[in-house]
This record gives C-alpha cells, sequence and structure tokens, in this order.
C-alpha cells in the first residue's frame, strides 16, 4: 500500500513548503490534513491534496513523478510531455482520404473568412502526422508534414501567390483564390499520405 503521507512530506520538502502551506491551501489544519491521507482516502481528497501540491495523484501515490506521455515537436524541437495536461487536444486519426481531404477543405473556407489564427493537425493511419496553420495577420498557411522515420517537410503558401488578382487589386484588396490554395494544400498532403488512403477519394 502506498504510504501517502511520507510520499506528501517528501513532495513538499522538495517543492520548498511546509505542511501549513499545503493545510491553508486546502482550508484546514496540518493535523486534519495528516489524518485525512491516512488508511484508505477517497479519490476526491486525494484530488484535493494533489491539486493543492500542483502534482499528479500518481506522484502523490509513488512518490515519482509520472512518467513521460509522449512528444512534441515545435519549430523543430522536440518536448518531452511529462504530465497530462488538464485540457486536452485530442489530435484525429484519418483512415479514409475522402474524410481528411473533407476536413482541410472546411478548415481552410474557415480560416480565410475568419481571417484569425487558426491550426488543424492530424496523424494518418501509419502515424504521418500534419499539422496545417493558418498565420491570419501575415496571410499566409504553412504546412508540415511529420512521417514515421523522422523526416519532415515543410509548405508555405503565401496570399500573394495564391490570390484571385482583379484590375487594380492591392495587395490588401486582393482575396485569397480559395479553390487555388486549396488544392494545392491537398495535393501536397496526398503526395505524404500513404497509398492505403488515397483508394476512396
Amino acid at each position: 500500500m502506498a504510504n501517502i503521507e511520507q510520499n506528501l512530506r517528501e513532495i513538499v520538502k522538495a517543492k520548498g513548503l511546509r505542511l501549513s502551506d499545503i493545510a491553508n491551501r486546502m482550508g484546514t489544519t496540518v493535523s486534519n490534513l495528516l489524518t485525512s491521507v491516512k488508511g484508505n482516502p477517497t479519490v476526491s481528497k486525494l484530488e484535493g491534496l494533489a491539486d493543492a501540491l500542483q502534482v499528479g495523484i500518481s506522484e502523490l501515490l509513488t512518490g515519482r513523478p509520472e512518467a513521460a506521455q509522449g512528444l512534441v515537436i515545435i519549430d523543430g524541437q522536440t518536448y518531452q510531455i511529462s504530465k497530462p495536461a488538464t485540457k486536452v487536444v485530442q489530435i484525429p486519426t484519418y483512415n479514409r482520404y475522402d474524410v481528411l481531404r473533407g476536413d482541410i477543405r472546411c478548415f481552410i473556407a474557415k480560416a480565410i473568412e475568419g481571417k484569425e489564427n487558426a491550426c488543424m493537425m492530424g496523424i494518418v493511419e501509419t502515424m504521418e502526422f500534419f499539422s496545417l496553420l493558418y498565420d491570419g495577420e501575415n496571410e499566409f498557411f504553412h504546412l508540415s508534414l511529420c512521417f514515421a522515420d523522422g523526416q519532415v517537410m515543410t509548405f508555405p503558401y503565401d496570399k500573394l501567390e495564391y490570390c484571385d488578382w482583379k484590375k487594380g487589386d492591392s495587395k490588401k484588396d486582393a482575396l485569397w483564390d480559395l479553390s487555388q490554395v486549396t488544392e494545392e494544400i491537398l495535393n501536397d498532403v496526398e503526395f505524404a499520405v500513404p497509398s492505403a488512403l488515397n483508394v476512396v477519394k
């Protein structure tokens, strides 16, 4: 059985705190705090204590930080995710090309219409990862394709290259050629996805 009191004391010490600090955060006394972790405390008590300590419940039970949950790559740098976040972003996995194509079309149209920064990400069935960003301020899309073997490809799509230019239009007045940029992005994604997805179009 986990020695929660001992783990509590060690975590508090490692954080440079006192038991009274944690008790104050929880609106109780040190005596009541220690009594609450003896025996078989309820899940709600453990959750409250873990929140006050700013650790996960598993660290409170084991005395060890949680094992890495995964990796994320941002601007070419790899970061280890050591604790699950309170807010979780779910990344869809695609196993049909028609669904992938439809979601990308919808994202591009909404991003251009909204004129704000936006992002969509996905994983295809053999674990190739893609990220499609829209920079509303500078008006460009950026596609990153990360392959299972570690290879990364990136493609920029600037509004100036994909505009529906009318006579006398300035850069500010010109509008995106929605169909042209959408087809270009879809073609680049199609190049990257495994052939199994290309069966259904």
